[in-house]
């Protein structure tokens, strides 16, 4: 194989995520300036500050749901980066293996059954757990914000009908392993090619 291939394979190998670091990188510190300010906002409201001194209880109401408010914006950021790491990977294996299997080409991928029938070995791939757990959070958060049947009868840890969260320690604790489920499977794709 030439130096272009191998180049090409790997990058095949290699999941492209900086993006979506970078995102949650940008928004954790802005969620956190944003609560510091206003808490440091509230701390130093004092009647003094107000022509009628009841109003400073409301002000304060007003400003605690504003953190309420920049909390959620954090909340719907973790399940964009859960969103955006599932489409990536399922994006990027698409590519490899429409690509490298030419029969896939008129296949729809992002149907689990679809790529199953192309990648019959998908299940022993190294990693393929995280990318399932992946693919169920990321149809519980499309399908109502809550813990669908399939995630929780297949990851004991998630509670059937619960809120979606920690999102931010799912994120971080998967994307090890969906980056080795990607680099394995194009492995495979790649030794398989004919």
């Amino acid at each position: 194989m030439g130096s272009w291939e191998q180049l090409i394979e790997n990058f095949d190998k290699r999941l492209d995520h900086e993006e979506i670091d970078d995102f949650l990188v940008h928004l954790n510190e802005s969620v956190s300036r944003r609560i510091k300010a206003l808490e440091d906002e509230s701390s130093s409201l004092s009647s003094e500050n107000f022509e009628d001194p009841r109003d400073v209880d409301a002000y304060r109401s007003h400003l605690d749901e504003l953190i309420g408010a920049s909390y959620s914006a954090k909340v719907l950021g973790d399940e964009l980066s859960i969103i955006a790491l599932y489409k990536k990977v399922e994006i990027h294996t698409g590519n490899v293996i429409k690509r490298k299997i030419p029969s896939a080409s008129s296949k729809n991928l992002a149907y689990f059954n679809q790529l199953k029938a192309v990648v019959p070995y998908i299940e022993n791939v190294d990693g393929y757990l995280a990318y399932t757990e992946l693919r169920l959070i990321n149809n519980s958060i499309k399908h109502g914000g809550k813990v669908s049947a399939e995630l929780a009868n297949n990851f004991s840890f998630w509670k059937e009908n619960d809120e979606i969260s920690g999102l931010e320690d799912a994120f971080k604790r998967l994307l090890p392993e969906v980056k080795q489920y990607v680099k394995k499977l194009v492995e495979r794709i790649y030794a398989d090619k004919p």
